[in-house]
């Protein structure tokens, strides 16, 4: 496990770039705010009706997901929302995150 702590930016919603309020994950194993990807989505493309994408690595997906809350990253992010984390709360977050990227894909884990 690396040794550098997490900061607050590497959990940012990539969308509106602040701490995700409801947090979903979508198929592709990246994170946004539920109201965020909802009005992504909710942009009609005209060349391709029907396909919803991620903003990030541009998958497509069809028909849309069901989004659902990602409790292990809404926990960290409340846990950052309540300030100045001790060690022993930046080492769980750091737990909670490393067992969450081992359940993704092969290819999302960095």
């Amino acid at each position: 496990m690396s040794g550098n702590l997490w900061t607050e930016e590497q959990f940012n919603c990539p969308v509106c770039l602040d701490l995700p309020n409801e947090p979903v994950t979508i198929p592709c194993g990246h994170s946004y705010c539920m109201g965020c990807i909802k009005d992504y989505w909710s942009k009609d493309n005209p060349r391709s009706p029907g396909v919803y994408s991620c903003p990030q690595c541009r998958q497509t997906f069809c028909p849309k997901p069901s989004l659902s809350r990602n409790t292990m990253l809404a926990e960290a992010v409340e846990q950052l929302r309540k300030g100045a984390l001790t060690t022993s709360a930046r080492e769980s977050i750091r737990r909670l995150l490393s067992c969450w990227k081992m359940n993704l894909h092969p290819s999302l884990r960095s």
